[in-house]
């Protein structure tokens, strides 16, 4: 990760190595940007292992319609920061939304990214209104996407896993 301002901007490694190399496009995913959400609604969300997907994945995210500057990616300790398990690093709202989201359903999602996003994975935040989010879903598990699902006002919808092809 390198510092980029007031943001921290993660650098990624095309080819699946340890070197990395920051990214030159305009028409990228936002990197670990600072946004606490309470629930990202029409959001498809999911956890990536490899990052040498992004660039693919950007790629096919735009041929179907979307707005790749708006996908928001999360990796590392600061990409788990920014989740904010618990509402720590968001003030008091951050607390006191964490701690009211602890006793639903979002606990256990928000402690699946948080530990992925820990052990290196990155976190996917793609915009999707209801209608697309089936294929949204879809097209990121066709590049190893998993823990894929889609928040809604209210709701949170897990996509089942796709059948080997």
């Amino acid at each position: 990760m390198s510092d980029h301002g007031d943001h921290a901007v993660a650098e990624h490694a095309p080819t699946g190595g340890d070197t990395p190399t920051r990214s030159s496009g305009v028409n990228e995913p936002q990197i670990n940007v600072d946004h606490f959400y309470h629930r990202p609604v029409f959001h498809v969300v999911g956890l990536l292992t490899e990052n040498s997907e992004i660039p693919v994945i950007s790629k096919d995210l735009a041929s179907a319609g979307v707005d790749v500057t708006a996908v928001e990616i999360l990796c590392g300790e600061e990409g788990a920061r920014i989740l904010d398990e618990h509402g720590r690093y968001h003030g008091l709202r951050g607390r006191i939304v964490r701690a009211f989201q602890r006793l639903g359903y979002d606990e256990i999602t928000l402690e699946i990214y948080d530990e992925a996003l820990r052990k290196g994975d990155l976190l996917l935040r793609v915009p999707a209104p209801p209608a697309q989010r089936r294929r949204v879903a879809e097209l990121l598990q066709h590049h190893h996407v998993h823990d894929v699902g889609y928040f809604a006002p209210g709701t949170f919808e897990q996509f089942p896993i796709l059948d080997a092809d």
